[in-house]
Parts: structure tokens; C-alpha cells; sequence
């Protein structure tokens, strides 16, 4: 992987992390236009099958993507750079709101700011699922799937996770039934624009472990002496992180488990504050959470600064870690079986049921939170839908790139609110 392709990747991902408020799903649109459109370095159909996969992971949906696509292009190291892409402007906006946690949180045109962004953002969430529903070839005999898909998420509260197995089962079943007419489309984990993974990097995993751990008792050291402490944040992120299945919602309850109620390192209202911010910052809500407690749990046990920020980074990297380790597994195993008939017919079942996925994401993010409530401030509700409509027909129709539109809507939430 070259200096400059690498530069290009991290800057990718820097955009795509710097720029996605609401969770995971919101990186979606933006994430397909600069990978797919712009640069090209996949094609919509395989844009597709990681997302499937990547929700399918334990860990942070949006990690597991940047992970997996970097790997797909470049390698091991892609998927170490576009991982760090995605998650680096997480951590240094939650930093910064930690040092000035009490000021961020009583801003008042953050707050107007936001209330012109939530709209814009389930509009940016709902956006892709047309252009996905071609991508995945959906036609009226298969398009139960995603509808199903979507009553099983939205309207039953059935687990993602449980969705997608499901439809990767029926999809395998359905290709040993009829072996002549399932998944006869073009190959689903490597096509144009997808490069195969450089060799001279199969053992950079090996070695990224090791190195960390040993770094840590320096940490701890320098810090003076909390050895303990950096350690339980390690092993308590550690498993939050490979024991999480579907997002950084899901992670949420994870996290006040292990944080407020066994290591008591937040309260329960520290912890409320928190997850507010962290669905207003950019990146994934799970590394916003796990940066602000790192700098939090060593700041409270009396350490300088400086080793806050390094708490900050531990907890941040600890959540990552193994899901990263286990995505590049299963993205090596994708990159040589992709042309194998079984994995196609498992994709062909998949990629409908993703499309359901990402309606019932934006429909459940349809709430008084993001769109005020109709009884009590009508003119915030309908202003909401306005905002919600220019939005997804502003980047449908008009081709308006999603980062744009999210600057522009925040700007039309200082002047009306």
C-alpha cells in the first residue's frame, strides 16, 4: 500500500467519521457515495454484501465497515487506516467535550444546530434504500423480503442480528433447493474496483496485539502507577466490544453495565449526559461513549490530563480491537471464496433483507427526538418535516453530497430555532 493511496484512504474515512451524526446507519449514505461513486474502489453490489456482513459482526457497525472495505482494497493496512479514519474524529471531539463538558452541553446554538441536523440525518438514512433495492435486484417476487425484514425490526422489535441470519440461511437453503436459478448475478465479495488483499501484510495482525499490551504498563507508569485501572479499562472495553451485536445502540446497555453498575465509573446521570452528546458528535456512539469514560475514569482516580487522554485512547482502541482482528478474517475468507456458489447463494438473501434493514433504521429514528412533538410545538414539527423532505429529495434527486446537506440543515437550525 502506498504512501499516497494510504493518505487517500484516511482522509476517506476522516470525512466520512467527521461528518455522520446519528449512529452508524447515517454513515451509510455518505460512506457509498465517496467509496462507490467517487473513488470507485467498489461496486454497489459489493457495497452491499459488507454491509450485510459487517452487520452481521459483533462490534461497531460502522468500524466493522470501514475495517472491512480497507481490507477489501488495500490490504491489511487499509483496514487498519480506514478503521482509524472513521474513529479518530470520535475521539478527539468527545476529548474536547470532556475538557468542556459543562459549557458544550449548555450551548445554546449547538443546540439549534442539531435540531436542524436530526431531520436531515433520518432523511440522509432513508435515502439509500431505493438505490440499494436495484443494487440487490429486488423484484416483485422478492420484495417480501425486505418488507418482512423491516415489520420483523421496526414494528416487532425483532433483533437485526436475527433478521440477517435468517436470510442468509433462507438464501443457502434456497440455492441447494433450486441450484439452477438462485444467485446467478455477478461475483458478490470482489468485482471491479475491489483489489485483492496485499500478502506482504498477512502478518501485521500478529504483531498489533502484542505491541499494545506491552505499551500498556508504560501507559500506567507515566501516568503514576494506575497500572490497575488501565488494565480494567482494556479487559471492560475489550469485552463490551466483541460480546456487542448490532451497533452502537446496542451497545448502550453493555456499557452502563459495565461502567456505571460494576466499575462504578460513572453515575447514572453522568452516563445519561453522556449518551445525549454522544448522539449530537460525529462517529459512532459506541466510541463516543468508550473515549468520554477513559478520560473520565482516570481524571476521577486522580491523574493528570495527559493520562486522561490516554485512557480516552485505550478505551477507544479496546472496543475496536477484536472485532477489527475478526473482521479481517472473515473479509480474507470473502476475498477467496467470493466466486464459490454457496457464498452467492447466502448474499442473494442477504442483500434484500439489508434493504429492509436500513428502512426500518430510518423509521425508528422517526420519533419526537428528531422531529419534535406535533401537540406540543407544531411549528418545530412541521419545520422538521420540511427540513426532513428537502433533505432526501435535495440528495436523491438533486445529487446534493450528504455532507453538504448536513452543513446546510445545521445552518437552517441557527436562523429558524
Amino acid at each position: 500500500m502506498a504512501g499516497k493511496e494510504a493518505i487517500e484512504l484516511f482522509l476517506t474515512f476522516l470525512k466520512v467519521g467527521a461528518f455522520t451524526l446519528g449512529g452508524g446507519y447515517a454513515m451509510v449514505p455518505i460512506m457509498e457515495r465517496e467509496v462507490v461513486d467517487k473513488h470507485e474502489w467498489l461496486s454497489r453490489e459489493d457495497f452491499l454484501n459488507i454491509l450485510a456482513v459487517s452487520q452481521a459482526m459483533p462490534g461497531l457497525f460502522a468500524m466493522n465497515m470501514a475495517s472491512h472495505i480497507g481490507h477489501k482494497r488495500f490490504g491489511v493496512w487499509g483496514g487498519v487506516v480506514g478503521t482509524m479514519g472513521v474513529a479518530l474524529p470520535s475521539i478527539v471531539a468527545i476529548l474536547l467535550i470532556a475538557m468542556f463538558f459543562q459549557q458544550f452541553k449548555e450551548n445554546i446554538y449547538v443546540e439549534k444546530a442539531f435540531r436542524g441536523i436530526r431531520p436531515a440525518v433520518v432523511a440522509l438514512i432513508a435515502g439509500p434504500v431505493f438505490t440499494m433495492a436495484r443494487s440487490a435486484r429486488i423484484t416483485l417476487r422478492t420484495l417480501w423480503i425486505p418488507v418482512v425484514a423491516c415489520l420483523l425490526i421496526w414494528a416487532l422489535g425483532v433483533s437485526p442480528i436475527y433478521v440477517i441470519l435468517a436470510a442468509g440461511v433462507g438464501g443457502y437453503l434456497y440455492g441447494r433447493i433450486h441450484p439452477t436459478t438462485s444467485s446467478q448475478s455477478h461475483p458478490t465479495a470482489h468485482s471491479q474496483g475491489g483489489g485483492e488483499a496485499n500478502p506482504q501484510n498477512k502478518k501485521l495482525h500478529s504483531s498489533i496485539l502484542p505491541l499494545f499490551l506491552l505499551g500498556l504498563p508504560l501507559l500506567a507508569r507515566g501516568a503514576g502507577g494506575g497500572l490497575v485501572l488501565f488494565l480494567r479499562l482494556f479487559l471492560t472495553f475489550s469485552k463490551i466490544g466483541i460480546f456487542n451485536f448490532g451497533g452502537g445502540y446496542a451497545m448502550l446497555s453493555l456499557i452502563q453495565n459495565e461502567v456505571v453498575e460494576k466499575q462504578h465509573w460513572l453515575s447514572n446521570a453522568e452516563f445519561t449526559d453522556i449518551v445525549a452528546i454522544s448522539q449530537g458528535t460525529p462517529g459512532p456512539i459506541g466510541i463516543n461513549c468508550a473515549t468520554y469514560v477513559g478520560y473520565t475514569a482516570v481524571i476521577n482516580d486522580g491523574m493528570p490530563q495527559w493520562a486522561g487522554v490516554l485512557g480516552a485512547i485505550l478505551a477507544s482502541l479496546s472496543v475496536i480491537w477484536l472485532p477489527f482482528l475478526l473482521m479481517l478474517l472473515v473479509s480474507r475468507f470473502l476475498l477467496k471464496h467470493h466466486d464459490s456458489k454457496p457464498v452467492r447463494d447466502v448474499f442473494s438473501g442477504l442483500r434484500p433483507a439489508i434493504v429492509g434493514l436500513i428502512a426500518a433504521a430510518s423509521l425508528l429514528l422517526m420519533t419526537s427526538d428528531n422531529f419534535s412533538s406535533p401537540s406540543e410545538s407544531p411549528f418545530a414539527f412541521i419545520v422538521s418535516i420540511v427540513i426532513f423532505l428537502l433533505a432526501f429529495v435535495g440528495t436523491r434527486l438533486y445529487k446534493v453530497h450528504p455532507i453538504l446537506m448536513i452543513v446546510l440543515c445545521g445552518l437552517a437550525g441557527l436562523i429558524i430555532y
